[in-house]
């Protein structure tokens, strides 16, 4: 079955032939294309917000859809006209393709496109991401819906070269509506828009932004000032909000917490943000992300403190422009990656050595037995060993804080190994954490548990082991059992 578009004819600025009317959006989109040399590629996250907006109802208004025409004809074939297509209509006649049917129909008061059935004819301009979100509801309720429309007629010669510079034109030529311009008349208006509508229509974000914006006082957060005021207070917070809500969605962690627990994670991020380095950043991506670890169930202040410092040594706060959710997922495929990470703590020695053999052994055999994606990997310190008895330096105390699981080889009786057990015991405590980031081995071969443990650690458990073949077997057990390879069943 046919369609027909009607509405008035007249030449636009820059002497366009235009018809502009009315008509339903199923129509517009079961007759229309995006072509693909011209358009931009489908954002899906933008798709799913029009449909949204369709199904909320409330305020329901889509600008104009601007649409193309080519006048196609053969004229060695019958029907083709006695001249050129774009003049005749120019000139208030009427044509009929003789290529594809496309029929244009002038009258007095009006002008009448007509398509021939399953045809696509027009192509979208302007408006591809709304009509595609009414393709995706694919609900008979939205077919009447009405939508206004503007079909630019072009000969084919020109055709291509005039849709892509009014597709350019379009795009980029307006100076765009500021989003802080565009959210300070909704979020500021309690009369015309209620707390109910507000949150209804528009998001719980939308709410939770007016009921904090009183009480950002940049007085008292002066850390944030340089965030906020690059893209404006309701727009950084709004997309800030968002872009937690995001997080906490794709983890099943339900909604964002109340406005008074808002209030407190922004202050907490602004006395993280005392940081010079920090507050010479603008990215709100960079601020939304600390915002979501200030707000995750269950996140401790190690976490949030091993993201700052990842943040600060690796100069994420020089980069003008920061994706949140992309931030947060690299960060946790490095936090991963540190969790597999084994701090072996030991005498190294010729002596000694078939106890870190073993240990190795161990580990290679779980990669191996299981095919971990990240793969569990040992953490050597003597290659900052400076002799006999050398300093423990800060990069080793990292290495300690950022592994998963220490395994302290007591074999030999060396006393740093005894410092490197009491500074993660040390760091456990602070963190409120059990000690069970650690395992305690001694190898008899080696050594007497008599005099190479020290009293202070006497009463913790120790996995001692008579030969080196043994260490690998229960190494390898109590790794796995650590790592949840195994469910320790009989152990």
């Amino acid at each position: 079955m046919s369609v027909t578009f009607r509405g008035a004819y007249e030449m636009s600025l820059g002497g366009f032939p235009c018809i502009r009317g009315y008509a339903s959006l199923r129509d517009i989109a079961l007759c229309s294309f995006p072509d693909p040399a011209y358009q931009r590629e489908l954002r899906p996250e933008h798709v799913e917000e029009i449909k949204s907006f369709f199904t909320a109802g409330k305020y329901l208004f889509f600008p104009e859809i601007i649409l193309s025409a080519t006048l196609e004809t053969e004229y060695g074939k019958p029907g083709a006209p006695d001249g050129d297509p774009l003049q005749i209509v120019r000139q208030g006649g009427s044509f009929k393709s003789n290529v594809n049917d496309l029929n244009v129909k002038q009258a007095k008061t009006h002008c009448t496109v007509i398509v021939p059935d399953d045809a696509k004819l027009f192509k979208r301009i302007d408006g591809n991401h709304r009509l595609n979100a009414l393709e995706a509801l694919n609900d008979p309720e939205y077919d009447r819906y009405l939508a206004p429309f503007c079909l630019i007629l072009f000969d084919k010669a020109d055709a291509p070269a005039n849709e892509k510079a009014l597709f350019h034109n379009i795009n980029s030529k307006a100076r765009p509506l500021t989003s802080e311009e565009s959210l300070r008349g909704i979020i500021d208006d309690a009369d015309g828009f209620p707390d109910d509508d507000l949150a209804g229509q528009f998001g719980t974000e939308y709410l939770q932004c007016r009921q904090l914006g009183a009480r950002l006082n940049f007085d008292y957060l002066p850390h944030l000032r340089a965030v906020f005021n690059a893209t404006g207070p309701r727009s950084t917070l709004i997309q800030s909000l968002q872009d937690a809500q995001g997080q906490f969605a794709r983890l099943e962690l339900g909604d964002l917490p109340n406005t008074d627990a808002l209030f407190d994670a922004i202050r907490a991020v602004n006395d993280i943000y005392a940081d010079e380095r920090l507050q010479r950043s603008s990215a709100q991506g960079l601020f939304a992300a600390f915002l979501f670890w200030q707000l995750k169930p269950g996140a401790s202040d190690g976490q949030i403190t091993q993201f700052t410092n990842w943040v600060l040594r690796t100069h994420q706060y020089e980069l003008g422009s920061i994706n949140a959710a992309d931030l947060i997922k690299i960060f946790e495929k490095i936090a991963e990656s540190r969790k597999r990470q084994i701090f072996i703590s030991m005498w190294f020695a010729e002596k000694t050595k078939q106890n870190f053999d073993a240990i190795k052994a161990a580990i290679d055999d779980l990669n191996k037995e299981h095919q971990l994606d990240i793969k569990l990997r040992e953490i050597r310190v003597d290659r900052f060993d400076t002799g006999y008895s050398y300093k423990i330096n800060q990069e080793i105390l990292d290495l300690i804080e950022n592994s998963g699981l220490m395994i302290a080889d007591l074999s030999g009786g060396n006393k740093n190994v005894h410092h490197e057990i009491g500074y993660l015991m040390g760091l456990n405590r602070g963190r409120g954490l059990p000690d069970e980031n650690f395992l305690l081995v001694h190898n008899e071969a080696i050594g007497s548990p008599d005099t190479d443990i020290g009293f202070n650690l006497a009463g913790d458990k120790q996995l001692r082991v008579k030969d080196s073949n043994a260490l690998r077997e229960e190494v390898k057990r109590q790794i796995a059992i650590f790592y949840g390879l195994t469910d320790g069943a009989g152990s």
